[in-house]
């Protein structure tokens, strides 16, 4: 009898060690990633992992500097964040982050309420509204006016106004505005008059002068992310990836999710704007190339765009 209580105790004891062994595990595969991401072609991106939450816990902010914070203390796993900042954060967080991919390209554009502009040489002498000053749209359009032989001090005007929707609401409103605006702003401007013209693309502009394509947005990953769990991140970039091509091959899906989701207010303009948006997924070699590129675009024209200094090799993740 005490011989049958020593093996009931025992086979209880392998069991509770296996099941224990074996919440451990699950716990470890359910590992939820915090991701930051912005409203707009970040958040649209993002669409799919949004449904997903048993692995990703994604957070949609109005502004990028909601997300400075969370990443410098850790609180996000990985962040979507417009390119320049990605240079900023490595440089304030001592390197602790790395950059996993792009995942937006150009999506600036010049658009009128009038039709006096065809292209960039045609602004000399304008005042040009905008959103976003000490971001990425001034220093494009600073460059993009220099490319075209006009100095941006004297040649124009740029009024910046407090965000994006006040400059669709003047644009809308006053005949002969000229703005500078992203995507998905522009197709909002454009549903709204529907005699606006898109004068120039900046993306295209850039990609001829500069002989690059225009890197708008990118992904950040936590040091700790990249060499602790791999696994974890290349899972995430598999999934963002399948996200991406969901939202272009599938706009009216995914539309109805940007919508469910408060990315964009009506799935209607999101799906006249995901095509101009430049929603994508580049890694590696060819990220690093677009981004130097930019990067020491932006170090000519102001050192503190990119944190001060170039990123190092160590920024770009290169699996």
């Amino acid at each position: 009898m005490k011989m049958k209580k020593i093996i009931s105790s025992l086979i209880v004891g392998v069991m509770t060690l296996a099941l224990g062994v074996g919440c451990n595990q699950s716990a470890e595969q359910t590992k939820v990633l915090k991701v930051a991401a912005l409203n707009g072609p970040t958040g649209m991106g993002m669409v799919q992992l949004l449904e997903d939450k048993e692995q990703y816990e994604v957070t949609l902010y109005q502004s990028p500097d909601e997300i400075v914070g969370k990443v410098v203390s850790g609180e996000v796993d990985l962040a979507c964040v417009p390119s320049n900042m990605g240079a900023v954060l490595y440089n304030k967080t001592q390197k602790t982050v790395s950059l996993v991919g792009i995942n937006t390209q150009g999506v600036l554009y010049i658009v009128e309420n009038g039709n006096s502009i065809n292209n960039l040489e045609d602004l000399k002498g304008k005042t040009i509204i905008a959103s976003g000053k000490g971001g990425t749209p001034e220093y494009v359009l600073t460059q993009l006016l220099k490319s075209a032989g006009l100095d941006p001090d004297q040649d124009v005007t740029i009024d910046y106004l407090t965000n994006h929707t006040d400059v669709v609401t003047k644009l809308v409103a006053e005949e002969g505005t000229i703005a500078i605006l992203p995507e998905p702003h522009v197709t909002i401007a454009t549903t709204k008059q529907a005699s606006l013209q898109v004068a120039v693309d900046l993306n295209e502009a850039w990609q001829e002068k500069e002989g690059s394509t225009l890197p708008m947005g990118v992904i950040l990953a936590q040091n700790t992310l990249v060499k602790e769990d791999e696994e974890a991140l290349s899972s995430f970039l598999k999934d963002y990836e399948a996200s991406v091509n969901f939202v272009n091959e599938k706009s009216e899906e995914a539309a109805a999710l940007m919508e469910k989701y408060g990315i964009i207010a009506k799935k209607e303009i999101a799906i006249k704007a995901i095509p101009n948006c430049h929603i994508v997924l580049e890694q590696g070699e060819t990220a690093k190339i677009h981004l130097e590129t930019f990067y020491k675009v932006l170090e000519a024209l102001n050192p503190k765009a990119i944190g001060g200094t170039l990123p190092d090799e160590a920024f770009y993740y290169n699996k």
